[in-house]
């Protein structure tokens, strides 16, 4: 049988070390036997990577020349086993699999394996599997543990960020979650495709402005008929006018530079794509939309494995943001005085030195200050280069000159 889950085995008994790798076997695992504590730990702090599972006789010995007593095995075993682990940085799951009486077992065993095991004890109400009634039920469990066992370490690795997706659409917070387990664990995942996880991405932006919209620091008319207008949300975050719904927050950006400019990738990339569909079904992109993804990706002149790895992580960063600014900013009432409503009379308009200025052109790309860029088609056929224009309509810059122009002014019309 091809691609064993290898499980360290502390088995001292003559009688099962010939039976128990056969039955274990069938189920896909390889037990490999150490005799004590002691030779097992030298296996696993030397062979750390290859084991998936760790199963225990707490009837065995310590040291080889040590007598059984279950207490000091357990408790040396399991202590050893939680050091080794958080210096490596990967949780193996362990399990104790004995004949022992049941009080002298439970007692030494720690409520640490209830990070992978804890359906064991809520359903037949021990902490230990027994030889003689339950061993093929453990082999089994070990199996399933081990095929998700890179779900186990990713909420290891990020408790804060895995409780927290646990709020989200669910096709969100599962892409996410399997694009952190591709980079710690890509052979849990070796079909992984990059293409399939930037619109999910670009979902998951669009819960943060839920729950920014949910206390109101986003204005509430910014959703609806629960859909979220992204573009409006982006805009008032990153404090500028959501002229379509014509509001602006008081006290101007929302979001520091870093955080919009994640904002502002996710968002961009994730719109070359963004309809809906189930996660469970991610294939079902059409070749156009796959050639799509291929031409944003070539524009920002990255690998796009490495583009969503990077992608993931920043969500996170704006995830711990979101957080901390909702707790910092608890009050409905005292974010909804922030809002403010934009007059959009023609007066109001003209008034505005930040929606006017002078066409220049650099480089060949023309633009109007350091904020929007122009058509420069459309500048030249009119004949207002160098002329001083308002903008009457804009929209996020999504080409390679959005560091610098972070606009693409779309309507303008001459400044008499």
């Amino acid at each position: 049988m091809e691609n064993l889950i290898k499980v360290l085995w502390v088995e001292d008994d003559p009688d099962v070390l010939g039976s128990y790798p056969e039955e274990a076997w069938g189920y896909g695992l390889e037990l490999d036997s150490r005799l004590c504590w002691d030779d097992a730990k030298s296996a696993l702090e030397s062979d750390f990577d290859s084991w998936s599972a760790i199963i225990l006789d707490a009837k065995c010995k310590y040291h080889r020349d040590s007598a059984d007593n279950a207490v000091e095995f357990l408790r040396e075993a399991l202590d050893d086993i939680s050091t080794i682990c958080e210096k490596k940085g990967r949780i193996i799951p362990w399990y104790v699999l004995t004949g022992g009486s049941e009080t002298e077992v439970s007692d030494s065993i720690n409520d640490k394996r209830l990070k992978w095991d804890s359906e064991w004890t809520e359903t037949r109400h021990k902490k230990f599997y027994s030889k003689n009634v339950d061993r093929e039920s453990l082999f089994d469990r070990i199996k399933t543990h081990a095929q998700k066992s890179s779900r186990i370490q990713i909420r290891e690795m990020y408790p804060d960020i895995y409780e927290q997706l646990s709020k989200f659409n669910a096709d969100a917070c599962e892409a996410i979650l399997r694009i952190l387990e591709a980079i710690h664990f890509p052979n849990s995942h070796p079909d992984f495709n990059p293409k399939y996880y930037f619109n999910p991405l670009r979902q998951a932006l669009e819960h943060i402005f839920r729950s920014l919209g949910k206390v109101y620091i986003i204005p509430d008319t910014f959703f609806s008929n629960d859909r979220v207008n992204i573009n409006q949300c982006f805009m008032f975050i990153i404090g500028n006018e959501a002229d379509k719904l014509g509001y602006k927050h008081e006290g101007g950006e929302i979001a520091p530079r870093h955080i919009r400019d994640m904002m502002s990738l996710i968002y961009n990339l994730g719109n070359a794509c963004s309809h809906s569909f189930e996660f469970s079904h991610p294939t079902e992109l059409s070749e156009d939309e796959i050639q799509n993804y291929d031409n944003q990706i070539k524009i920002t002149g990255g690998n796009s494995k490495f583009l969503i790895f990077s992608m993931a992580l920043q969500f996170c960063e704006i995830l711990q943001w979101m957080n901390n600014y909702i707790k910092n900013h608890p009050d409905k009432e005292e974010n909804r005085k922030k809002w403010v409503k934009l007059d959009r009379t023609e007066n109001a308009l003209e008034d505005k030195d930040e929606s006017s200025g002078i066409v220049e052109v650099h480089n060949g790309i023309y633009h109007i200050g350091e904020k929007y860029l122009l058509n420069g088609k459309t500048i030249e056929q009119r004949g207002w280069l160098g002329k001083k224009v308002r903008v009457l309509g804009k929209d996020i810059n999504k080409t390679a000159s959005a560091k610098r122009y972070p606009f693409f002014a779309y309507r303008i019309e001459p400044v008499e």
